[in-house]
């Protein structure tokens, strides 16, 4: 854009984990910074507010040697996941904990294992349904925002983008629908973070598949994929988009609000066995709850569908989750059946009759001989399968509940969108689940949305500065890293804000950024100059004066530093 001047360094579309992460950052590096939030409350929803609040790669801890990292995200995802990204998120992950743990994030380990040991403090209540209010990820949520408010940036709710703004290919900005009316602002960069496209039907339907109506939204059910849709209308490369992350849930679900987010099902789905109304199996549930979750949303059987397992199942894997099935679902109100033998199960669920026990005899069978591949619906021992054999037997309605989509925008490691070419498109960028390209695949992997989001999230604020600085762009952008109090870094971070700091005041930028440095540089040339005049006349004596004189300019001009950042500092805004 040459030396145009714009509205703002960086518009951004989204006010979850990835765009209040790239917003804060973007304020750091001196960046004009608006936001653009559709939710109209001051607690606007969001999947990030209703996440676990687990930050993890592949349920590793971040700090792990990177080679690790990468070995789990290949082993998850078969291969499949782009080593570009995978190589980004692993060397940034730890760096994204850290920054998170100067801002003030409180964390807790969770429980003993490695996946849970970075959890958002206060974490979750282990119980079931609905619980988000005051956990972690709110918390965490409502101090980025503000922060964005305090250290200068626009942060507009109730204000939904609706196209992007594109100039000779370049993107320049965002047509926003403001309280009715549409009003254009011009930037730099735009950074696409609205999350994926899972509340959208004609979306869900065109690159998910299956039956929209029998998917329950498991998340803040926000996701509109409205991100996704101006990035391909310019011209970007979409990735990725038929699989989802989520859980299976108790069917019941849909009446009863307190069996959802949690407790999931996964745990005894992939230990026992996953059927439709006929008794017949319909996936692998060796792979991963949330491949059979994918699987179950796109079968062509209309249902209804169980999970089917024992008393032993029920006992181990069903109480082995952060938040138990066993006993929390009953205690919720979901539906359990159980039968002293598989006869009287398939009465009471509606089977076909025989046609459970066939299956259950069978896959027993294929479990007693470590061989699967008979089975009509062959299974993989990736997760360890139990036999069904001790009564009572049990059985639960399920269905798959969708959090986010993981395909999206195509991007590169920089958080920079690609078109159809593997070419960025200038000017912008995208993060969090509104890309595709390292989650995903053909088993359905999963990485760690949190991480994922907020990495990228960085990532795009680092970038656009940096772009911003070698571009020619007239913005003095790019302080140094800057440490200290919270005080000291408002006034860092506003120096070079045109809107609300000193950019139009060269000689008070200097005063503050190099007051203290210049003092002592000073100081320094005068003891020097007032021993090499006074010595030949004075000798040892002027050694003294020297000093007197080079401690007096060096007060007088450190007091007036601080004099200066203090006048700075009550003006302001807090």
């Amino acid at each position: 854009m040459g030396d145009q001047y714009c509205d703002y360094d960086i518009i951004i579309i989204g006010a979850g984990i990835a765009g209040l992460t790239a917003a804060v950052r973007s304020l750091e590096l001196g960046l004009r910074v608006l936001v653009l939030e559709k939710g109209a409350e001051e607690i606007y929803p969001c999947n990030t507010r209703q996440s676990g609040g687990v930050i993890h790669i592949g349920f590793l801890d971040p700090y792990r040697p990177q080679a690790d990292l990468i070995d789990i995200i290949n082993q998850r995802s078969s291969g499949e996941a782009n080593q570009e990204l995978s190589n980004a998120l692993t060397e940034t992950g730890w760096r994204f904990l850290d920054w998170l743990k100067n801002k003030g994030t409180n964390f807790i380990s969770f429980n003993a294992q490695e996946g849970y040991k970075w959890c958002i403090a206060p974490p979750r209540a282990l119980r079931a349904g609905i619980d988000w209010k005051g956990r972690g990820p709110d918390v965490i949520l409502r101090d980025l925002a503000h922060k964005v408010e305090e250290m200068g940036g626009d942060f507009k709710r109730k204000t939904r983008a609706l196209s992007l703004l594109k100039k000779q290919g370049s993107c320049i900005g965002v047509e926003v629908d403001a309280d009715g009316q549409n009003v254009k602002r011009s930037s730099t960069h735009v950074l696409i973070a609205d999350g994926g496209f899972q509340s959208n039907r004609l979306l869900f339907e065109k690159y998910i598949g299956g039956n929209f109506d029998r998917v329950f939204q498991r998340g803040a059910r926000t996701g509109m994929g409205d991100g996704l849709k101006m990035a391909e209308e310019a011209g970007a490369q979409l990735v990725g988009l038929g699989k989802f992350y989520g859980h299976l849930l108790c069917a019941d679900a849909f009446n009863n609000d307190k069996v959802w987010p949690y407790p999931e099902l996964d745990a005894i789905a992939t230990a026992g066995i996953l059927i439709d109304a006929d008794g017949r199996r319909v996936a692998d549930e060796g792979k991963s709850g949330v491949y059979l979750t994918n699987a179950l949303a796109k079968t062509k059987s209309e249902g209804p569908f169980f999970v089917v397992f024992d008393e032993a199942i029920w006992a181990e894997p069903g109480s082995s989750a952060r938040i138990p099935v066993n006993p929390l679902l009953e205690e919720a109100g979901g539906t359990v059946f159980r039968a002293q033998t598989l006869h009287e199960l398939e009465r009471l669920i509606g089977c076909s009759s025989n046609k459970l026990c066939e299956t259950i005899d069978a896959y027993n069978l294929a479990v007693a001989n470590n061989n699967f591949n008979s089975l009509p619906v062959p299974r993989s021992t990736t997760i360890q399968p139990w036999k069904i054999i001790k009564p009572p037997f049990m059985a639960i309605p399920v269905c798959p509940g969708i959090t986010y989509t993981m395909g999206g925008i195509a991007t590169d490691r920089y958080s920079r969108v690609l078109d159809e070419n593997n070419i960025p498109i200038p000017g912008l960028l995208a993060a969090g689940a509104a890309t595709g390209g390292l989650e995903g695949g053909s088993r359905a992997a999963y990485i760690g949305g949190l991480m994922k989001s907020g990495v990228f999230g960085l990532i795009a604020a680092e970038q656009a500065a940096k772009q911003i600085k070698t571009s020619g762009i007239k913005n003095d952008i790019m302080p140094p890293e800057v440490s200290g109090t919270d005080s000291e870094k408002r006034i860092a971070s506003h120096l070079f804000d045109r809107p609300h700091g000193l950019a139009n005041f060269p000689i008070l930028r200097g005063v503050i950024r190099y007051g203290i440095f210049g003092t002592i540089v000073c100081s320094a040339i005068l003891f020097a100059v007032t021993v090499t005049s006074l010595w030949p006349n004075m000798g040892l004596l002027s050694l003294a004066i020297a000093s007197l004189v080079s401690l007096v300019v060096g007060v007088i001009g450190m007091g007036f530093t601080e004099l200066i950042r203090l006048i700075v500092q009550l003006l302001i805004p807090k």
